[in-house]
């Protein structure tokens, strides 16, 4: 369950992070253009991925989720 985005001059894989134990899902981007960069994550409400299928996502939808994500060791806002 890998889908590819453009982003932030680079392109991304997003995948579904299968070890959350609480309710929703964490979204993990990978850069694959440039192993430099940190990993992003990002937590959604089940309402917002219902499926355990990222394919379902949109390219803009998958966009939004990773406008809203942070890179990995940083504290959330």
């Amino acid at each position: 369950m890998a889908k590819r985005i453009k982003a932030d001059h680079d392109t991304w894989t997003a995948t579904l992070d299968a070890s959350a134990s609480r309710p929703g899902r964490t979204i993990v981007f990978f850069c694959a253009s440039n192993g430099q960069r940190p990993w992003r994550v990002v937590r959604v409400d089940e309402d917002e991925l219902p499926a355990d299928d990222l394919d379902a996502l949109s390219a803009s939808e998958l966009r939004a989720l990773f406008d809203r994500s942070e890179s990995m060791n940083v504290s959330p806002s």
